[in-house]
C-alpha cells in the first residue's frame, strides 16, 4: 500500500502522515526529510544556491525512488504534484488524498509556527495572505486531481484511513 497526502505548505501533512501511517501499520515518510538525507542541504539550501528547477528535478528523482518501495504513507512537498507527470505518477502508484485549507487557514498555522517557511519570510499577514491565495489557485488543478479531497483544518484521522483504505 502507499497513500500520498499531498496540499499546500502547513496543510499538516507531515503530522497526518505519521499519524495516519501508525494506524495503518505503515511507515511515515517524509518527501522533504528524503531530500535533505540525500542531498545533505536543507530545502532552503538547495533553493538558495541551486534553484528551484534542480530542487524539482531531485524531489522528482526522490519521489520515483519511493515508488519503485511499497508500504508507506508519504508526505509530499506543497509542489510536488505540480511539477514533472508527479501526480499521475502518484495516482497511478497508490491513493492520493489532498488536505484542503483555505488560505486564510495556511496564513494562521504559518504565523504559529515555529517552522521556517522561506518563500513567506519576513511578509506581512495581508501579502502573506495575497501570495498563499494566488498559489494555491495556481496548484489547485493539480491538488484536485487527488483521489480523495479532506477538509485539512479539523483533520479527522478515522475518514482519512477510510479513504486510504479505498481506492476510488
Amino acid at each position: 500500500m502507499r497513500v500520498f497526502l499531498i496540499g499546500y505548505m502547513a496543510s499538516g501533512k507531515s503530522t497526518a502522515a505519521k499519524k495516519l501511517a501508525t494506524k495503518l501499520g505503515l511507515k511515515a515518510v517524509d518527501l522533504d526529510a528524503e531530500i535533505v538525507k540525500s542531498t545533505g542541504m536543507s530545502i532552503p539550501e538547495i533553493f538558495k544556491t541551486k534553484g528551484e528547477k534542480a530542487f524539482r528535478k531531485v524531489e522528482q528523482i526522490e519521489l520515483r525512488k519511493w515508488i519503485e518501495k511499497d508500504n508507506y504513507v508519504m508526505a509530499c512537498g506543497g509542489g510536488t504534484p505540480c511539477f514533472f507527470e508527479s501526480m499521475d505518477e502518484m495516482n497511478t502508484a497508490g491513493v492520493t488524498i489532498y488536505l484542503q485549507m483555505s488560505p486564510k487557514a495556511v496564513v494562521d498555522r504559518v504565523q504559529s509556527s515555529k517552522e521556517e517557511r522561506p518563500i513567506l519570510k519576513g511578509m506581512r499577514a495581508d501579502k502573506m495572505l495575497e501570495k498563499i491565495e494566488f498559489q494555491i489557485k495556481k496548484r489547485n488543478p493539480f491538488y484536485t486531481r487527488a483521489q480523495w479531497t479532506i477538509n485539512g483544518v479539523n483533520l479527522d484521522m478515522d475518514d482519512l484511513v477510510g479513504m486510504a483504505n479505498h481506492s476510488k
